[in-house]
């Protein structure tokens, strides 16, 4: 192995050690995650998304249209990577969790590469870019906030948009640092592919154009040294791949209904979202310095005025004023700080996501700036105490610290994975620590009804009802707690009140067509049923709920074709099978055999 590393570059030798450390270090993080439940969007996005269950045709997977705002919606490549796992192993959640952790591993990769090529730009000597940028992105790699990314399967989203955007700049460094025109066409096709990954791709144009002012004295005698064909010339090419991004986004947009109603500057007040994204800013950057508590979901709660987010806006007011000021007067050195700004910028900014203001998440890339700049910053540091002529004790104070970090990164990851066991866990955790979050409530509620666990949470719909009597689903958890209990009119009340607050939602409609169809109103269950499946045709339980209404009603010949349809949607639905073979041999048609991998 030694031999073999003697003939490789020391940047191939730090980005195998990196690769392989990193590796090692998600094994053992995430180790108790693998299996944990589907949470939150997750259930709409994987479990009841009928579109990747499908490979072929190709375009039924990668054009669906927005619904609601769920999280693969207009997002065709996001959707696709999860057709694929669908494929490969059903609905075997390791299998989606594996694939979350190899696309971390290689962001990975492609930090420690962006770091490296950047310091030494930045002067530093080529042993001390390979150190430096090993050591950020380790400690990258092992940050708890990126369980919200990596165990959250669905945020999948926010790893392989960062996946294009690395690598599309990192291409871009390339380009204009050999004058290399295919790394800048690689550029722009790989910026091209991420925004139909996910709108905050957008980042990557201004992202290299701060990028190239920050760093144009040395890229400029870089083009000089080697004699290359002018920079210059390929700028052209580079900006138009990566402007062509933001036609592709507004493009998919325009033609897929963009976020369902869920984000947009028509969706919400631009100045109250503003407000609310002032003390969004210092959360996140008190979670990549401190992640002792973090929180799933912070609600769709917008700021009610200046008068209350008045410290927070100074306070932001002032990090911009400092990062401006120090960009414009030292842009290498402030360019890490720039660099987080514009990655947050695309949802941390004026244009409101009104279902949720507030993501840890969305600190994913952003944190690799900033833990980029305290690396450096430590390691200046330590020259300036021991002396430059020490080099090895400057690395190893360097490599103490950022050991430590990565330490105990990894027992707070391994502590917050446990919080993913089961859904109900995880929404205790965050009632508990995000107490101002009514929706954490209503979602435990409904953890503890799938879980039967129906007296634990009658005290909780009532008071979810009570604080937000204009949310659907705790009518809809207080209809399904009466209907478990027998008590159908009070269910069907509830269940009522649901589709008054929420007439576009199909879940209360079908949950009342159920409780209709168990008494002697199978008529008007049938009809609630029809507008359920009018308003979700891809959701199974509806055609189940009406299958299995027909076979009450005596009409196994009607019931065939809606529970094929169920179990065509859902395959992995043992409901629908048993009662699709119940509905084949009442009809007289031949019996069903579950698929093999079927529960």
């Amino acid at each position: 192995m030694s031999r073999f590393a003697g003939r490789l570059p020391p940047a191939a030798v730090g980005a195998l050690a990196t690769v392989a450390i990193a590796a090692c270090i998600l094994a053992v993080e995430y180790r108790n995650a693998l299996d944990g439940a589907f949470v939150f969007d997750d259930e709409v996005s994987i479990v009841e998304n009928s579109s990747i269950r499908k490979l072929w045709p190709l375009r039924d997977v990668l054009v669906t249209k927005a619904e609601g705002g769920r999280t693969h919606d207009s997002r065709p490549l996001l959707n696709l990577s999860l057709a694929i796992d669908y494929a490969a192993h059903g609905l075997w959640r390791p299998g989606f969790r594996i694939v979350n952790l190899a696309i971390h591993l290689v962001n990975t990769l492609l930090v420690y590469d962006v770091a490296r090529r950047i310091l030494r730009l930045a002067g530093q000597r080529r042993d001390d870019a390979v150190f430096l940028s090993a050591c950020t992105a380790l400690l990258w790699t092992a940050h708890p906030l990126h369980t919200a990314v990596n165990t959250y399967v669905i945020q999948r989203a926010e790893s392989l948009a960062a996946f294009f955007i690395l690598a599309a700049f990192d291409a871009a460094i390339v380009a204009l640092v050999r004058g290399s025109l295919p790394a800048a066409v690689a550029a722009g096709l790989l910026a091209i592919a991420g925004g139909a990954a996910k709108e905050t791709t957008a980042a990557i144009l201004p992202l290299v154009a701060a990028f190239d002012w920050a760093f144009h004295e040395p890229l400029t005698a870089a083009g000089r040294d080697r004699r290359l064909r002018p920079v210059l010339s390929l700028r052209p090419v580079l900006y138009a791949g990566l402007a062509a991004t933001i036609a592709v986004i507004v493009g998919l947009g325009w033609w897929l209904g963009g976020r369902g109603g869920s984000a947009g500057v028509s969706t919400a007040s631009i100045i109250a979202y503003a407000l609310t994204q002032c003390r969004a800013i210092w959360l996140y950057l008190g979670k990549v310095v401190w992640p002792a508590t973090l929180v799933l979901d912070h609600g769709d709660r917008f700021s009610s005025g200046i008068s209350e987010e008045w410290p927070f806006v100074a306070a932001t007011a002032a990090l911009m004023v400092i990062v401006a000021g120090g960009f414009w007067r030292a842009p290498k050195a402030f360019f890490p700080l720039v660099a987080a700004a514009i990655l947050l910028a695309p949802t941390t900014s004026i244009v409101p996501v009104k279902t949720q203001t507030i993501a840890e998440h969305r600190m994913y890339l952003a944190s690799a700036c900033l833990l980029g700049a305290a690396v450096v910053a430590a390691a200046t540091a330590a020259r300036a105490v021991i002396g430059t002529r020490r080099g090895l004790a400057g690395r190893g104070v360097v490599a103490v610290l950022v050991s430590a970090g990565v330490v105990g990164g990894v027992g707070r990851t391994i502590a917050r994975n446990a919080d993913f066991l089961t859904a109900a866990t995880l929404w205790a955790q965050n009632v508990r620590d995000c107490p101002e979050n009514d929706r954490g409530l209503t979602n435990l509620a409904s953890a503890l009804i799938r879980e039967g666990r129906f007296a634990e949470a009658g005290p909780l719909v009532e008071r979810a009802v009570a604080a937000r009597p204009d949310r659907e689903r705790n009518w809809l958890n207080l209809g399904r707690l009466h209907a478990e209990a027998g008590n159908d009119r009070e269910a069907i009340q509830a269940f009522g009140e649901a589709i008054r607050v929420a007439p576009g939602e199909a879940d209360a409609r079908i949950n009342l067509g159920i409780v209709l169809s168990r008494g002697t109103d199978i008529d008007g269950a049938i009809v609630v049923l029809d507008e359920a499946i009018r308003l979700r045709p891809d959701t199974a339980k509806g055609w189940l709920a009406r299958g299995m209404a027909r076979l009450r009603q005596e009409r196994p010949d009607l019931a065939v074709p809606d529970l094929e349809r169920a179990v065509r949607l859902d395959p992995e639905n043992r409901a629908g099978w048993h009662n699709l073979e119940l509905a084949r041999q009442a009809a007289g048609g031949p019996k069903t055999a579950v698929p093999h991998g079927s529960p």
